[in-house]
């Protein structure tokens, strides 16, 4: 038998700690005395000395009485220091009686901070063999143990224990298991309680007012466990997590604080219910069933450009706003699956191509030349501008940004504002000779954007040049 034995006595010891109203906290820095009754159920005697088990001198396996008394000292709720001795009467196996005295020194330690209290107990001690043939005989032991301990007023405590011994035997040690039952007896001077409510003054929060150990003393009208003065619905029984208020929808938000309180939602969205989890409240969502962005009001956008999938014509791989997004790699504003040129920008009238005539007028421009550091178009350019006039008037659809380069002469800033100079000064004679002002566009790029060396002659001449752009529709 070992200590599984127990179980029966240690749960019936539960059920009571259960069913027994709470006090305090154990006393610290207190002496306190014990009584215990119980049983020794030997399992492998112990050795009596040389020759004793020829001569049946050993305790007979078996069930015997033991009671003794225990001195100890608490020096925490938790932890205590104490001896005892107990007196065991047994009978050897030639049949005869015997008695001995066992002598433990233990150390208790409470596994919870209340005053029902499981516990574990170990130490060291010895049996001394005080009636029977071989009277003088000592055998040291050790023992564990498991218990439990429960305060009925504030001074007075019941113990129950079991505990395996082990001392010296004939070739294998000797076991016993104990059981005990019994009293300690705190030796402290009455616990002060002004407001009589059974609560210690040291543990009762509110020690002037008659309250309930539920909760540490203070008063507790709708009895939910939470002190009135913590207690946001003091007359409404609710849940000590939520300071005593009610849950109706179960959802983890008091109904005082929430938005909806019959219907379960997440905290952070104020107790609303969001049914596809995109932290946008149902109420606020354009799409409640389907997971989506804040900045579309709860819709998806499958393919991250920017339009709803409801919106976009092709959900599922990213286009522009312009083409709805569908994809339009060349930006002309002709979706790639209608574009007939799909890599080079084109005209929307003709399926994303550029005419034979215009692409003459994209990319540089030949024959548009200018005075040195300054943005005059030298006369000789007139016949390419006016030849560029003509074609954006055949192709009334036609939109052009009118991009000014230069080489690396000079330093950037001059470089820029020259380039930015010429490119105007290009699109304000095209605007004189007729051409709706909002069909072209300006914008210098000084000497950031070169195709040629400009360590060369001829590198430079090509760095300085006007491109003609096809601007989407």
């Amino acid at each position: 038998m070992r200590l599984a034995a127990l179980s029966p006595l240690l749960v019936a010891g539960l059920a009571l700690a259960w069913a027994t109203p709470a006090r305090a906290e154990y006393p610290e820095h207190t002496p306190y005395l014990g009584l215990h009754l119980g049983g020794n159920i030997v399992q492998a005697p112990w050795d009596f000395g040389h020759g004793a088990e020829i001569d049946g001198l050993t305790p007979a396996e078996g069930a015997y009485p033991l009671g003794g008394v225990r001195f100890g000292w608490q020096f925490s709720h938790r932890f205590a220091i104490e001896g005892g001795v107990s007196y065991h009467a047994f009978n050897l196996n030639n049949s005869s009686p015997a008695a001995a005295l066992e002598y433990d020194v233990d150390g208790l330690y409470h596994l919870t901070l209340s005053d029902w209290a499981p516990y574990l107990i170990a130490g060291v001690g010895g049996y001394h063999l005080v009636a029977a043939d071989l009277d003088g005989d000592f055998d040291p032991t050790i023992h564990v143990g498991v218990g439990l301990r429960g305060l009925f007023t504030p001074t007075l405590a019941l113990r129950l224990e079991a505990r395996q011994v082990w001392s010296d035997g004939y070739g294998d040690p000797s076991q016993n298991t104990e059981l005990r039952a019994g009293l300690d007896i705190f030796l402290a001077k009455p616990v002060p309680d002004r407001d009589k409510d059974g609560i210690a003054d040291a543990d009762d929060v509110c020690p002037d007012v008659f309250g309930v150990a539920s909760a540490k003393g203070c008063p507790d009208r709708d009895g939910d466990t939470v002190a009135d003065t913590a207690d946001t619905c003091p007359d409404t029984p609710g849940k000590p997590e939520l300071q005593g208020c009610v849950d109706t929808d179960a959802d983890g938000l008091a109904d005082v604080a929430d938005t909806c309180p019959t219907v379960a939602g997440p905290k952070e969205l104020g107790g609303c219910p969001d049914t596809d989890g995109d932290k946008i409240l149902d109420k606020d969502d354009s799409c409640p069933a389907v997971a989506g962005k804040a900045e579309f009001k709860g819709c998806p956008d499958t393919d991250g450009d920017g339009i709803t999938d409801a919106s976009d014509v092709c959900p599922q791989v990213p286009g522009t706003k312009a083409t709805g997004g569908c994809p339009d790699r060349d930006h002309d504003t002709v979706v790639d699956s209608e574009d007939k040129c799909p890599d080079v920008r084109g005209m929307k009238a003709y399926q994303g191509c550029v005419p034979d005539e215009v692409k003459k007028f994209t990319g540089a421009i030949k024959g548009i030349n200018f005075e040195t550091g300054k943005s005059t178009i030298k006369k000789e350019s007139f016949p390419t501008l006016d030849h560029a006039v003509d074609v954006l008037k055949k192709f009334p659809d036609l939109r052009l940004l009118v991009e000014g380069h230069t080489d690396d002469v000079g330093d950037d800033a001059s470089n820029l504002k020259l380039s930015q100079d010429r490119a105007a000064a290009v699109r304000e004679y095209l605007v004189g000779k007729g051409i709706d002002a909002a069909r072209l566009q300006a914008q210098g790029f000084g000497e950031t954007k070169p195709v040629g060396d400009n360590k060369t002659t001829k590198g430079k001449a090509q760095n300085r040049r006007i491109e003609f752009t096809i601007i989407a529709e």
